[in-house]
């Protein structure tokens, strides 16, 4: 007997059977929960993100507590439409409304199909939570953004729809007759190297009509008030202004008919040597030349200076190339003059009407310090804008968001004798406003840039900074030092694709709402 046992086992003939028939049900075993353990963590992350997306429908300020829980079943149930794996879905919300904030806790659980589980005529239930919070203070945001013509028409189409976004965000947590109250404003500062002040809220107490301000009508030979010329070419002032002398070029003081330096000087681009021509958009060359050098005879071989200075010419316009309308390409004394600035409102479709009216202006450069020093006079509850609260007030937080895709830029004439620069709201560089050196003028220009982001976060306002495709060394040394914190505030982004989402991120973080699982 030993001997046939010992025979069989050394049989070789059916062992593989044998084997199959006790491994093969193993093997199907494993196969199942392999396909039940990936089942379950692709219903788990799929119920988890239709619990996020409830949670932030539902943590909105401007929705009563009822209504929040019949939201938040609402966008459970959308969000897991068509999902076959999962069923007896259930969800909960809890909601703690405190002095400062809105505090929500949700909960969802679903019977999930198994392959394994089901051979037992059993299901497996999966369960998530998430939990967000809401500050409910008053929000003040102003968006600083670069007009300039380097941006063109395909990079203004993704910004105004970036723009467009964060607003439609700030939208959602307005509520000015809420329970709790919220209000929500924004701004909008478009930004060359000067700004447009002659908008909603402008007041005539602003300007230098008297041409009484040290810097107003210098460039011109006798000193000439800006806005007489603009008279004798029979155009109008569009709403520009120059930057004010030192110290108050950075400065939030109100502006007082009492010292004419706080006063604004109308911008009023000089017409540059040689005939009236199309504008050009050189780095090198004259590009706003819209007249005809006519002069009186004594000047008739005069400097091209001494020409560009007389204002002969202005009463002599048979000849000109003033474009002073939408286009882009613009020539004359409103040269590079962006929309003008939107305060401080809570009519988020007049704000989202002008943000679609944005679009480039090329020549004259960038300044950023300009754009961001207007954010700040916007914010501010004293003049020239007086609709923000006071600056670190209990119960409102102040943000602002610029944006630029390139570094701060001095543009034209690099090659000519006279103005090497084109005019902006310093004037033109070789005028000694910021520097007569170009170099030294555009150190001056980001030393001031971070001085006035300084002088923001000094005063509690949260600054965010996005640069599209201009992540270079000293941009993003200087602009990851004027956000708020590098990691956090600072956007370097390198598609003009990325904005949309950018903006709609920091949007987020500005309505402090926050979703975690």
């Amino acid at each position: 007997m030993v001997g046939l046992a010992s025979g069989f086992w050394r049989s070789r003939g059916g062992n593989f059977t044998i084997l199959l028939t006790v491994m093969l049900p193993m093997f199907f075993s494993a196969v199942a929960i392999a396909v039940d353990v990936n089942t379950m963590t692709r219903a788990k992350t799929k119920l988890q993100h239709a619990l996020d997306a409830a949670m932030l429908a539902a943590s909105r300020f401007n929705d009563q507590q009822l209504d929040r829980k019949q939201i938040f079943n609402d966008y459970l149930v959308a969000n897991l439409d068509g999902e076959k794996m999962m069923y007896n879905v259930v969800g909960k919300l809890e909601v703690d409304a405190g002095i400062n904030y809105i505090s929500t806790k949700g909960t969802a659980s679903a019977d999930v199909d198994l392959m394994f589980v089901k051979m037992f005529d059993r299901s497996w239930k999966v369960s998530v939570e998430a939990r967000a919070y809401e500050s409910r203070d008053n929000l003040e945001v102003v968006l600083a953004l670069d007009n300039t013509g380097s941006m063109g028409e395909a990079r203004m189409k993704e910004l105004r729809k970036a723009a467009t976004s964060l607003i439609d965000i700030l939208t959602t947590v307005h509520a000015p007759n809420g329970t709790p109250k919220r209000e929500v404003k924004a701004a909008l500062v478009p930004f060359v190297t000067a700004v447009n002040v002659k908008g909603t809220g402008f007041k005539n107490s602003w300007i230098d009509w008297a041409a009484a301000s040290p810097a107003h009508g210098s460039n011109f030979d006798p000193k000439t008030n800006h806005i007489d010329l603009f008279a004798r070419l029979g155009i109008e002032w569009k709403g520009c202004v120059e930057a004010r002398p030192a110290p108050y070029n950075l400065a939030d003081s109100a502006p007082s008919a009492s010292d004419p330096s706080t006063l604004f000087v109308p911008y009023f681009a000089p017409d540059e040597p040689g005939l009236a021509r199309l504008p050009k958009d050189s780095g090198t060359d004259f590009n706003n030349t819209y007249l005809d050098d006519v002069v009186p005879s004594a000047l008739s071989s005069g400097t091209a200076l001494q020409k560009q200075r007389n204002t002969y010419k202005y009463g002599n316009t048979s000849t000109s190339y003033i474009r002073n309308g939408k286009a882009s390409t613009t020539s004359g004394p409103n040269y590079a003059c962006p929309t003008p600035i939107v305060p401080l409102t809570s009519d988020f479709e007049t704000l989202k009407t002008e943000i679609a009216g944005m679009i480039h202006w090329l020549g004259s450069g960038t300044n950023v310090s300009e754009g961001l020093t207007w954010a700040m006079r916007v914010l501010s509850p004293g003049e020239p804008y007086t609709q923000g609260a006071p600056f670190r007030s209990e119960n409102t937080s102040k943000f602002v968001v610029v944006f630029t895709d390139g570094e701060n830029n001095v543009f034209g004439a690099s090659n000519q004798a006279i103005n090497k620069s084109d005019y902006g709201s310093y004037s033109f560089v070789d005028q000694g406003r910021i520097d007569s050196n170009r170099g030294t003028a555009l150190t001056k220009v980001n030393t001031w840039t971070l001085d006035v982001c300084q002088s923001l976060k000094s005063q509690g306002v949260e600054v965010f900074t996005v640069l599209l495709g201009a992540d270079t060394a000293a941009n993003r040394a200087l602009y990851s030092k004027c956000a708020t914190t590098a990691d956090h505030h600072y956007y370097p982004t390198s598609d003009v694709s990325e904005l949309d989402a950018v903006f709609k991120k920091i949007a987020s973080r500005i309505a402090r709402l926050y979703v975690s699982g």
